[in-house]
């Protein structure tokens, strides 16, 4: 259930972690593969290519133009290679053993197998049968409900999400506005307040998008599974796990949206931003 955090939260990170020895990066890139958080960094490309629309824009607003900018930008490798560094610099050796141990058991493999496949398919094939498998959940009150519920609760995903969609907005439009590719004229508190006042919208899509990625990718997962996945979750050293790498994977989307949006005045908009 690798999700998502942001500059701010990564630098408190960097405090937390210097009491313990970071780890190095050749086992951060095994790490990386027993968890599958290599997938899920490798993947942000996919949703960037899809459209801007992370950043509140129309997402045909520079059509190939703007996929073929987002392919170069948010270049997979170079993604990767960005999270062995920051992760082998904050890991402490004693939260990755622990996730390391989670993740190689048969069922954290497991896990991984389906995550993978859900990072990789199609959204509209994902967030289709995801819907259609949520909506039988909701109308029978499943017990996976709560379960997706509680597992989102002990890795803090849904405010995580709100505070780094708004820092990675923040962090984009400020960039497309000093060159000129944007037509708002607001400053950086002005923006922070505006987007802030939206975060009860955005609770409320995050947590139904967790709900439909949650039914698909674990629809093959029966209950006792989930409950120990959730048991694992709430360890507190799998707790320092999440945090970390939520950190990480929105500081790399924060950098990589930031540095688009740079690039943005070369495009030729089909639309105005």
């Amino acid at each position: 259930m690798i999700v998502s955090r942001i500059a701010s939260f990564a630098a408190a990170i960097l405090v937390t972690a210097t009491s313990a020895l970071a780890s190095d990066q050749g086992q951060i890139r095994d790490f990386l593969k027993i968890t599958g958080f290599d997938v899920a960094i490798e993947s942000i490309q996919l949703g960037a290519m899809a459209g801007p629309g992370l950043t509140g824009e129309d997402p045909d607003v520079f059509g190939r133009q703007w996929q073929d900018l987002a392919r170069d930008v948010f270049e997979p490798s170079a993604m990767v290679d960005d999270a062995v560094k920051m992760l082998s610099a904050v890991m402490p050796q004693e939260v990755l053993d622990h996730g390391i141990e989670f993740y190689e058991s048969p069922l954290g493999q497991r896990l991984v197998e389906v995550e993978n496949e859900s990072h990789l398919t199609d959204d509209e094939v994902k967030y289709t049968e995801g819907a259609e498998i949520a909506a039988e959940l909701l109308e029978s009150d499943d017990l996976r409900l709560q379960l997706y519920k509680a597992m989102g609760d002990a890795i803090g995903s849904t405010d995580v999400a709100i505070r780094s969609l708004i820092e990675i907005q923040v962090r984009y439009l400020m960039a497309a506005m000093s060159v000129g590719a944007s037509d708002l004229e607001l400053d950086e508190s002005d923006l922070r307040a505006i987007l802030q006042s939206q975060s009860d919208i955005m609770r409320d899509g995050i947590e139904e998008n967790s709900l439909v990625a949650n039914a698909y990718a674990y629809r093959m997962i029966d209950e006792a599974d989930l409950i120990d996945y959730l048991a694992a979750l709430q360890d507190p050293r799998m707790g320092q796990v999440y945090e970390i790498l939520n950190a990480v994977q929105f500081e790399i989307m924060a950098n990589r949206y930031e540095a688009m949006a740079s690039r943005l005045d070369k495009l030729t908009p089909e639309t105005e931003l």
